[in-house]
């Protein structure tokens, strides 16, 4: 019984020695210019500081002349770009805005008046500032593919804001926000904005009610970006197996097949230790033989594997001999020094396997064979084995 089941488990092992191909013929750089890595949190974070200009349009406002209306604008913003394509940011902009009004009571209204159509308006003038947070597209990475080295991207956003005036009456209103940036790659850190933006908020907010429900805020300004390290995506790697898709059908076939039984072998294991002790004398030649295959590159020991370490324990113990562990690597794969290690190192899992099984250590020479063109026919992937003889 237990000849026959020793048998069965080689047989077992023998199966994993299929593995899939992971050599470096088989892995490449994503090529797909629409696929990269996911970051991490604190990657592609960056800071803006831009200047410029910024126009208020009220009720009365175009009653001024435009040139006089323009009032100067900075903004600094911080924001993550979370894929190629989107990001956000929060920001704060200031300083000023300017207006007309057609009462010298309304708020922020000054003495200073001038005359338009016939009709006294009086200047308006008010310290401001405004925080903001949008959501960026970026259309040039999201149509033409991610690339760090573009000189030019478009970027349109959209978002909300909470505007407050900092002279009395300190009026708050919130506002909807959409703009464009056009950025300018100048180094790996720095790039070049030119940025249009524009708010809308409600009419009550410069202190004139008129007929309008709401009132407008333009802003041009110019600036640059710094770009905090980790500052680009990753494309990552591709892992081929080289295995077509018959192929692999037929290797999970193989696998639940296998698995099945393994099931089998476990449960006719269990039999055999509850069975009553008794002493077993087997006989074995100087060539008896006893093999465990490994994947590629690798030296440990699968749960597998230790079923058939175990099967050889049994019939180890049952003798005063001593048993050679000879590993082998597959010449095709690798250095010659690295091969060598890999044998030894198949080897010495055995042997510990073997031992941790209660195999006497005296019983067993571990002798590394390094790479090999063929221990079993002309398959490579049956050299990567350990042999107990």
């Amino acid at each position: 019984m237990k000849k026959s089941l020793l048998t069965a488990v080689f047989a077992l092992a023998s199966l994993g020695g299929v593995a899939y191909a992971q050599s470096n013929d088989n892995i490449s750089v994503n090529t797909d210019k629409y696929k990269v890595e996911t970051n991490r949190f604190w990657n592609n974070w960056f800071i803006d500081a831009n200047g410029g200009v910024q126009v208020y349009f009220g009720d009365s406002d175009a009653k001024q002349s435009f040139s006089k209306r323009l009032a100067p604008a900075m903004d600094i913003s911080l924001g993550k770009w979370f894929t190629p394509g989107i990001g956000l940011r929060i920001g704060y902009m200031g300083l000023q805005l300017k207006g007309a009004s057609t009462s010298p009571n309304a708020d922020f209204a000054s003495c200073n008046s001038f005359t338009k159509d016939g009709e006294t308006y009086y200047k308006q003038k008010w310290n401001m500032m405004n925080l903001h947070g949008e959501v960026m597209f970026n259309l040039s990475n999201m149509f033409a593919g991610y690339n760090p080295n573009r000189v030019y991207s478009f970027i349109p956003y959209l978002g909300m804001a909470w505007l407050h005036s900092w002279d009395t009456p300190k009026n708050d209103e919130l506002g909807a926000t959409i703009g464009l940036i056009n950025k300018f790659r100048l180094s790996p850190a720095l790039d070049l904005n030119i940025e249009a933006r524009g708010t809308l908020v409600k009419d009550r907010f410069d202190g004139e009610v008129g007929g309008k429900k709401y009132d407008g805020i333009g802003a041009v300004t110019l600036g640059l970006t710094y770009k905090f390290k980790q500052r680009d995506f990753n494309r990552g790697t591709v892992i081929s197996t080289g295995i077509s898709e018959s192929e692999m059908r037929r290797l999970q076939n193989q696998l639940r097949d296998a698995q099945a039984y393994n099931n089998q072998l476990k449960d006719e294991i269990e039999a055999l230790r509850n069975r009553k002790p008794e002493v077993v004398y087997k006989e074995t030649s100087a060539n008896d033989s006893r093999v465990v295959f490994f994947q590629i590159g690798k030296s440990n020991l699968t749960s597998r594997d230790l079923v058939t370490v175990q099967m050889m324990a049994e019939s180890i113990k049952a003798t005063d001999k001593t048993y050679k562990v000879v590993g082998y690597a597959d010449s095709a794969t690798g250095s010659k020094a690295l091969n060598q290690r890999l044998s030894e190192a198949r080897a010495n899992a055995v042997k510990d396997a073997l031992i941790k099984e209660g195999v006497k250590e005296s019983q067993l020479e571990v002798v590394g064979m390094g790479g090999v063109d063929s221990v079993f026919g002309k398959d490579n992937q049956l050299s990567r084995v350990v042999i107990v003889k």
